[in-house]
Parts: C-alpha cells; structure tokens; sequence
C-alpha cells in the first residue's frame, strides 16, 4: 500500500518533486527544489471608486498570490501577496466570496485576502499550519470549506477565521480533492476511495454511508439531473444518488485508459470529462455510455470547462483544445509556449465586460493566456513571476 501511494504522489505532483525528496505530507530537506503549484485562475468583479474592474486572480508558480486588472482588455500586473519572506506554493484555484479571496497553501494554510489590494485579513490557523493543501478551498454561507493532506475536512467561518464546526470532518485518507458545496451539503472525496456527503452546519454525515469507489479520489464532483458524478483513480467514472449515497441506477461506470482527475462538465443529457490518457470522454448522464471521445493531445489533469455549445481542454503537452460539446467535432486547437509549456492548472471559463468568450489558462511558463473561446487566438498574456 504505501508503494502504491508513494507512486501516485510522484506521478502526481511530478519528477522534480520526486528527485528532491518533496513529497505532500513531507518536508524539503538538502537544498531540494520545492513544489511550484498549479493553481487554476479565478475572477471576480470590484469596485475602485466609481469604475467597476474585472480582475483575474491566480496562485503563480513562484509562490504567490497574483491579480491581473483589466482582463477585458490586455491584461496587466497588479497586487501580489506575500512577500519574499514568506513564500508558499498553490495548486488549487483560489475562491472569491464577496470582497474577499481565500486561497489555500501547500504550506498548511489557509489565506483570507482582500480582493482590492490582498491585504491579509487573517489565516487560519492562527498559529502552526495544517499538513499541506492540494485542493482549493470553497465558500458557502459565510462558512469556508477546505480538504487536507491529514485527512480532514475543515469548516472556517469567513469572517473570524475560526473553525466554525466543533471538530472537522475526518475521512480514512489524504483529501486532495476542492469540496463542492450545495443545498446545504458538502460533497468531498478522499484517498480512502469513498465519496463523503456532509452537512455543512455541523459536519455529520448525510448519507448513512459513503460511496466507495475503487480508487482514490481527487476530482471536485459536479450534480446533475439529481445525480453526483465524479472520476477517481482507479480509471472508473462514476454516478451516484444523491439522496442516498449508491449507484445511480442503470448507470455503469465507464472505464478509461487512466486517472480520472480534474471535474467534468454536463451538457444537454450527457457528462464530458478529460482523462489522463489523453481523451475526453462524452457519457449519456444515464446510462454512462459513451457517445464520443476525442484525443486531445496530452494527458488532461486540471478542470474543464464549458463555454456554450463549446467544450475546452488544456494537456500537459502544452496545448489547449476547443470541441463541440454535442458532437465532439474539434473546432480549434494550439500549442502554448516556445518550446511547449505544460498545463496542469484548471482552465478557468469567463464572459468579460466585452460579451467576449475568454478561457484562461495557467501555463508551466509562469504565463497566464486569454484565449478567445471561438477562434482561439490569443488575446493577452502576462507572465506571473517575479515581484
């Protein structure tokens, strides 16, 4: 068992990791290259005096928390947070709740900054620090939920950054996965292969007990049509009621070539996801048949999206592709990067103030590409490094 995990964390978080002896859940010792994240962008809309502003937030690669204003137009560096002395590293996407972004480190924190300027309004824990953070966190009903390397479900309130269940939920296994919140339940997987659902005032079980999968599960479930679905890593597709917790009936799981890992996507009747083996796959939400499946050039890790009648995925070989998600007809596909710069964050769907379709895409090159969602041209890019 822990060679098995042992070989998922290095495939997961990749070589350099494994070459320096830095795992999740471990410390970087000897001088070893430390983790660089792949955080997925968020966006949100603020108000600077009388003028309202589209800003693009993201955990850049150099360990801070970046925004870019003027997204409608080119784009341009604005805020980052923290300082030199006090770098740490993202992969999941942050989340903005009102006028504030929460982010969660891989150093075992969890961030609460203002969207204008990302000042810090607190961190929780306020003293020590969680084991780390995969998953990015989500907020809902003024209450935080964040997944962690120990295990645990967290619930923080948004305002006081105080834990705002008595104790937090416990699975059997590391949580990597972004919890989804939803009529009052929050749905988390774990490494122990069960799908939890919990209720999000006091941290009990909903269901009388949790789905297991065969593998574990790192993928963010989406609902549709009364129904949870969700890929893991046993290379399996799942559906499941969401009123009690089993199989959804009359739906066979649909098994792919390898890890299901980022969320997938509905669209008029059937479940698209990406895989690690390269493909997108289109499942009747019934029946979990396939109705298409499409290469899209390179192993897909992070999120989908949805954009219309437009399905869009970006590959760990550098390219980022557009399909129609009815028929899986591919209508435009590219290469970012000079040499071919991996992607692993998750693609990020946006209408800007322009009525303009642009998917943002996090690239291994410290770049953040807008991307016209009809053509595929690139709108504007902005390197996240540096100060």
């Amino acid at each position: 068992m822990k060679i098995k995990i042992l070989l998922l964390l290095i495939l997961a978080i990749g070589a350099g990791l494994a070459a320096s002896g830095c795992l999740p859940g471990s410390t970087c010792t000897g001088g070893g290259t430390p983790p660089r994240g792949w955080s997925g962008p968020a966006v949100a809309n603020i108000s600077s005096g009388d003028t309202p502003s589209e800003i693009l937030y993201i955990g850049s690669m150099d360990g801070r928390i970046v925004a870019i204003k003027d997204i409608d137009s080119f784009g341009l560096r604005s805020w980052s947070y923290p300082d030199e002395s006090s770098l740490t590293y993202f992969y999941g996407s942050p989340f903005v709740d009102g006028g504030v972004l929460f982010a969660a480190g891989y150093n075992g924190r969890i961030y609460a900054l203002s969207t204008e300027g990302l000042s810090r309004m607190w961190w929780f824990p306020s003293e020590g620090n969680l084991e780390s953070i995969i998953g990015g966190p989500v907020a809902c009903n003024g209450t935080l939920y964040v997944g962690c390397s120990d295990g645990n479900l967290y619930a923080v309130n948004t305002t006081t950054g105080q834990q705002a269940w008595n104790s937090p939920f416990q699975t059997g296994d590391q949580v990597w996965a972004t919890p989804l919140a939803s009529g009052g339940t929050v749905y988390i997987g774990s490494f122990d292969h069960k799908m939890y659902a919990i209720n999000a005032s006091d941290g009990s079980e909903v269901w009388a007990s949790p789905f297991e999968a065969r593998g574990a599960i790192a993928a963010t479930p989406i609902i549709y049509n009364g129904s949870l679905y969700f890929g893991a890593l046993d290379r399996r597709f799942y559906a499941v009621d969401i009123e009690t917790g089993e199989e959804k009936g009359g739906f066979t799981p649909y098994q792919a070539d390898n890890w299901f890992w980022g969320k997938a996507v509905a669209y008029d009747g059937s479940i698209i996801a990406g895989s690690l083996d390269g493909n997108l796959y289109a499942l009747d939400a019934d029946s979990g048949n396939l109705i298409w499946s499409r290469e899209a050039g390179g192993q897909i890790r992070g999120d989908i999206v949805l954009m219309g009648d437009t399905v869009i995925a970006g590959t760990e070989s550098g390219r980022v592709s557009a399909f129609n998600a009815s028929s899986g007809a591919e209508l435009w596909s590219k290469t970012l990067g000079e040499p071919p710069t991996q992607i692993r964050a998750s693609l990020y769907g946006h209408t800007n103030s322009k009525g303009e379709d642009v998917v943002y895409v996090h690239a291994a090159n410290q770049k953040i590409y807008a991307l016209y969602v009809e053509s595929g041209n690139t709108k504007w890019s902005v390197s996240t490094g540096g100060q």
